[in-house]
């Protein structure tokens, strides 16, 4: 193509409005605050590389630099940045084959349009907005109240980004929807539509504390004045707010100007029983297609849950509890000072009422419990964490028993022990595993009948105390008490402690134990007691304990104590589901008689009382919105604005009338506002006048600000780096002309936001490979601002997030609607929760739905998004850090949520590509990274799958590479 044709064609594409001539005045003011000026695109050398006006601007930068476009990325390439860009999602292998094999030459401008007509696209890039109207679902600071109706401004948004609302409109609807009708009679006031009363929720997005009078409603309208300055206008009007701007050309006087706008500005008085006074609804229909249906439908689920929810927990609870009856065994509690609380027992049924022996192991670090020979059990406790606490570390010993439980004071308190004792012993050592097995034989010898050639006594060595039932008076040429006889005393056959009982109903009986009917003493919650002075086991901080025997429990019962002053260790074998128990087996996330399925709906059950009536309360057919004042006789008059000096809500100053920034109107006359003629409502419009100045297509920075976004969305960096800056700290732009040329273009196109994406991503400049290497480039321009190639970013959080799901196979595709909670790792939740935790944790699909419609609480924002520079909106956020820590390959690499859906990723290898191991690993790359592995990469994962004995371990090893690839979390 010559360069005349060339001139004709680009002509021909940059039709533009009649761009109004700067005046003298406005030619000495900063460039941004004087109009876009029509500029036709240049003549460039490199014309095959043009593909539209976007692609001449940048060339003739580039070009005065002795630079050029990058070559065009390929195909495999361009499909997955397009999808990630425009609807920020993963294609699928058929959607890159799709594109791949179309050969239509407008086949890649089809797929613009395809994605731009998809809904997720919506999705993708109402995030952004959000950021800037600064979103949340609660108000922050103390208490962090929740805003249960925020949520329909996020569907909005949304809704409006798919249907590509104008931009002018959107602007309106969001600073002054409820003055849109123009009043026309005497009558009452005009209906609102309900879209812009949702639209309004902007407005009202700001943090916001229990309010303090005059003071708050000062702050309030402060804010909303520097938020609609920053977001529509790029200018930082806030800094006004206590002085002049130190940079730019906007007096305090017009910072009170501006804010005057707002002054006729209600907000709902507070719902009754609202401690946070938060400001209440206004009232606004579900309007959009079949949302109203949803509402009623999910209503109506949200209801039978309340109804039934707890009859489920009921049957789940008894059914546990069930389980679990007789699961606890075992155990040791040490108590009073220096121990606290220590109750750990161990997870093996011991209350059968059959033989058991149980060694109890202290290192002084932590209590080891194995009974019947078997390896260490799970533990569960009641109470603090196991300590390991030994004899020695009592504080005052005084006493030792046997048979109930004392508290410490050598006397009995109830809770005894049912069953029988063959004997105990304790040692001044943990006991190795020859000396276990020695004591596992000489049971076995002695009670059942079993091991031949055991030893007819226990290990001697280290053992410091020895009650046994084949010897109760520790004198071996006396005899037992007979069977059925009463045992007034037992006696330590080591250090002659004696246990004993003048209380007949306190005594316990001889009995026999075992195939071997060996001697035992049966106890019925008796009690035997003695001193315990001088036992040189109180010099021991380590340890072991045997206990031979039976038990028939239901619920606690403790045993052999040795305390005093309250203060005490004791045996105890608890048994039942109930109580504490349950509590412990449902915390311990390794307790294998509660599944995880289980634990989850448990806790899910459980919850409902709490989070349900919240969740009804959102569905309510309301908007947190707001509106203007009545006016008398209803309400007070137009109120009088004033400059707050040094921006203190109680020091006024001059009065001033509500007016546009004389930076930009080069004036500080009054803003023409048109009131009501018949004077019935004389608050209206003020906010409408604002918003149409805003919204003209005569305004110099509404349509530059909104198209620079959009340039920083698609490039990672806008032609004027400082997104809501437009001042003189924003630095001089890029490429001045291209942003005038896209600002009027934005208008011409009747401020549609889908043809700037349009025509952005259809440039060559747009089309570029990220991995040129060119050290000349990098020389002259290491920042690439005037994009020589395209520049590689780094996906945000949540797109991480969803990308995540999207490739294992489990993202719920469902749009809008009511907050989710997904799991969060640990007990964050529980650790932000003030009095209640907010987060009404989610494991099933409703938790999976996509990243933009999970719970933005302040005070909380979940660690793997917050790991990707994801933002608690606390104030209007232009742009997000794009940090790279080791943090975030943590969190993709050990991460609960990544290595729980590499799992699902693995099992969706399985179930799609067959049982081969190659079209597996195939598979994995097409779903993750949209192209086939090579060779080498083949060969290699395909030994790793094949190295590891677990083959489907293996696979979910392959599953968390890719997720840990940078290839998966950056676009290139």
């Amino acid at each position: 193509m010559n360069r005349i044709l060339l001139r004709a064609v680009l002509l021909l594409c940059a039709i533009v409005p009649v761009a109004r001539q700067a005046t003298a005045e406005e030619e000495d003011r900063p460039w941004a605050f004087t109009p876009p000026r029509a500029v036709e695109p240049p003549v460039v050398d490199h014309v095959d590389r043009v593909l539209n006006p976007v692609d001449a601007f940048v060339l003739a930068r580039l070009e005065e630099q002795g630079l050029e476009l990058a070559p065009a990325a390929d195909r495999r390439t361009l499909v997955r940045r397009l999808f990630m860009d425009l609807v920020g999602l993963p294609p699928t292998p058929g959607e890159v084959r799709a594109f791949l094999d179309d050969e239509d030459p407008a086949a890649y401008e089809k797929l613009v349009d395809r994605l731009l007509d998809d809904s997720r696209y919506g999705e993708r890039w109402a995030r952004d907005w959000l950021d800037l109207a600064r979103y949340a679902d609660t108000a922050g600071y103390e208490g962090d109240p929740d805003l249960p109706h925020a949520w329909r401004y996020r569907d909005y948004v949304i809704d409006s980004f798919n249907r590509d609302k104008r931009y002018d409109l959107f602007i309106k609807e969001q600073i002054a929807g409820d003055e849109f009708s123009e009043i026309l009679g005497a009558g009452d006031l005009p209906g609102v539509d309900a879209e812009k009363v949702v639209a309004m929720t902007f407005l009202r997005l700001a943090p916001f504390t229990e309010p303090r009078g005059d003071e708050s409603r000062h702050e309030l309208l402060s804010e909303m004045t520097s938020t609609v300055g920053s977001v529509f206008l790029g200018m930082t009007v806030g800094c006004a707010k206590c002085h002049d701007h130190k940079y730019d050309e906007i007096p305090t006087r017009d910072f009170y100007r501006m804010k005057a706008f707002f002054a006729t500005i209600q907000i709902p008085r507070p719902e009754p029983g609202d401690g946070f006074q938060i400001g209440g609804s206004l009232g606004a229909d579900f309007y959009r297609d079949g949302e109203k249906d949803w509402a009623t439908k999910k209503r109506a689920e949200l209801q039978a849950q309340v109804a039934n929810a707890g009859e489920e927990l009921k049957k789940l609870k008894a059914q546990l509890e069930q389980r679990l009856e007789g699961q606890s065994g075992f155990g040791l509690q040490a108590m009073g000072s220096p121990f606290g609380n220590n109750h750990t027992f161990e997870r093996r049924r011991v209350n059968d009422g059959a033989l058991h022996w149980t060694i109890v192991n202290s290192d002084a670090m932590k209590w080891q419990f194995l009974t019947d020979g078997a390896e260490a059990g799970n533990t569960g406790s009641l109470a603090e964490a196991d300590g390991g606490d030994w004899y020695g570390d009592l504080a005052s010993p005084r006493h030792i028993s046997l048979g109930q439980y004392s508290e410490g004071r050598g006397t009995p308190k109830q809770f005894g022990h049912l069953g029988h004792f063959g004997e105990i012993l304790l040692y001044d050592h943990p006991l190795g595993e020859q000396e276990r097995k020695a004591v596992a034989a000489y049971v076995q010898k002695k009670y059942q009948a079993g091991g031949d050639g055991a030893p007819s006594e226990p290990p001697k060595k280290g053992l410091r105390f020895w009650i046994d039932a084949a010897d109760i008076d520790a004198d071996p040429a006396t005899g037992n008490p007979a069977e059925g006889e009463k045992v007034s005393s037992w006696v330590d056959r080591i250090g002659g402690l004696r246990l004993s009982q003048e209380n007949e109903d306190l005594q316990p009986t001889m009995d026999r134990l075992g195939k071997n009917e060996a001697p035992a003493v049966r106890f019925d919650a008796d009690f035997l007691v003695g001193q315990v002075q001088g036992a040189a086991f109180l010099d021991d901080q380590q340890g072991a304990l045997v206990a031979v025997y039976t038990a028939s429990h239901k619920g606690e019962g403790y045993a052999f104590e040795v305390g005093g002053e309250g203060s005490f260790i004791s045996t105890f074998i608890y048994s039942g589901g109930k109580g504490g128990v349950l509590d412990a087996a449902l915390n311990d996330e390794n307790d294998p008689a509660i599944t995880l399925e289980e634990r989850r709906r448990y806790r899910y059950l459980a919850s409902r009382e709490k989070f349900l009536p919240q969740q009804l309360k959102r569905l309510q057919p309301v908007a947190m919105s707001l509106r203007h004042s009545y006016g008398p006789p209803y309400e007070p008059g137009v109120p009088t604005s004033r400059v707050m000096i040094r921006g203190e809500w109680d020091n006024p100053g001059e009065v001033v009338l509500p007016g546009f920034p004389s930076a930009i109107t080069g004036n500080q006359d009054p803003a023409p506002i048109r009131l009501d003629p018949f004077k019935r409502w004389p608050m209206r419009s003020r906010r409408m006048a604002l918003a149409q100045w805003i919204a003209s297509p005569d305004n110099p920075l509404t349509a530059r600000v909104m198209v620079n976004r959009l340039w920083h969305w698609h490039f990672g960096q806008g032609i004027i780096v400082t997104p809501s800056d437009f001042g003189l700290l924003g630095g001089d732009p890029s490429h001045p002309e291209l942003l005038d040329w896209l600002a009027l273009e934005f208008v011409r196109q009747n401020w549609s936001i889908k043809a700037m994406h349009r025509l952005i991503c259809r440039s060559a400049t747009y089309q570029q490979r990220s991995d040129l290497e060119n050290a000349a480039a990098v020389k002259l321009d290491p920042g690439n601002r005037l994009l020589w190639r395209f520049n590689r970013r780094r996906l945000q959080g949540e797109a991480v997030r969803d990308s995540v799901l999207a490739v294992s196979g489990r993202l719920n595709p469902e749009q809008y609607g009511l907050p989710i909670f997904p799991p969060l790792p640990g007990d964050i939740a529980e650790r932000v929760k003030y009095s209640n935790s907010k987060w009404d944790t989610q494991h099933g699909p409703e938790g999976r739905k996509r990243s933009i419609y999970i719970y933005q609480q302040r005070t909380l924002m979940m660690p793997l998004l917050q790991t990707f520079d994801a933002i608690v909106c606390d104030e209007s956020r232009p742009r997000r850090a794009g940090s790279v820590t080791p943090l975030q390959a943590l969190a993709m690499y050990n991460g609960e949520f990544v290595n729980e859906e590499a799992g699902h990723f693995a099992e969706r290898l399985v179930r799609e590509a067959g049982p081969e191991l190659g079209d597996q690993v195939q598979h994995a790359f097409e779903l993750a990274l949209a192209r086939p592995a090579t060779d080498d990469e083949q060969q290699k994962l395909v030994a790793y799958v094949e190295s590891r004995e677990d083959r489907e371990a293996g696979l979910r090893g392959l599953c968390r590479i890719l997720y840990n690839t940078s290839e998966f979390i950056y676009i290139d």
